[in-house]
């Protein structure tokens, strides 16, 4: 983890691939080409997301065989608990500011995942990522103001970015309300 406790590419990877394995016993090559196909998805090939390998998982206790299913020599794996603890400390890991392919990666896999977490824990990714939103819609409000840098296609490209941003703070608060509506009756 980054000094701030956001995730750096290697650890996104590793919270793909264990979540992965959260519904259930997965090969080998489902999980590396899960992994693979959905951070393709949101980010574009890249270099940087090269995943983790699902042997050095294996070695480290979070992943482990079940069985190897019709002889064909693929291995079935599952989440440990110690598996399942890693994972949920990368869904509680910090988003940082900003809007770079990482986030976005790391964004879709926490929202992908969060039922893992409690309620309260949750709440807390969600006001983190609405808060994030935040600063972002501000840094572009701020962006805005200055005439002199609108030049051109600039201040359109703004405004997309401000309508964009706003619909995701929205987003945040109302997701914010469902789950203190499930804290509250309990």
């Amino acid at each position: 983890m980054y000094r701030d406790n956001s995730l750096i590419p290697k650890e996104a990877i590793r919270m793909a691939a264990l979540g992965a394995l959260i519904n259930g016993n997965r090969s080998y090559i489902d999980i590396s080409t899960e992994v693979r196909q959905f951070s393709a998805r949101i980010v574009g090939p890249s270099l940087d997301l090269l995943g983790t390998s699902i042997e050095l998982l294996k070695l480290e206790g979070l992943i482990e065989v079940v069985e190897n299913s019709d002889g064909d020599g693929e291995e079935l794996l599952r989440l440990t608990s110690n598996g399942f603890q890693e994972l949920k400390e990368y869904l509680k890991s910090t988003i940082r500011s900003g809007s770079s392919d990482l986030n976005k990666l790391v964004v879709a896999l926490k929202l992908r995942f969060i039922e893992v977490l409690e309620p309260s824990e949750r709440l807390d990714q969600l006001v983190g990522l609405q808060t994030m939103y935040q600063a972002e819609r501000n840094r572009l409000q701020d962006l805005r103001k200055h005439e002199e840098w609108s030049a051109g296609l600039l201040s359109e490209l703004l405004d997309l970015e401000l309508a964009v941003t706003d619909q995701r703070v929205l987003w945040c608060g109302e997701q914010v309300k469902k789950i203190e509506k499930i804290i509250s009756s309990s």
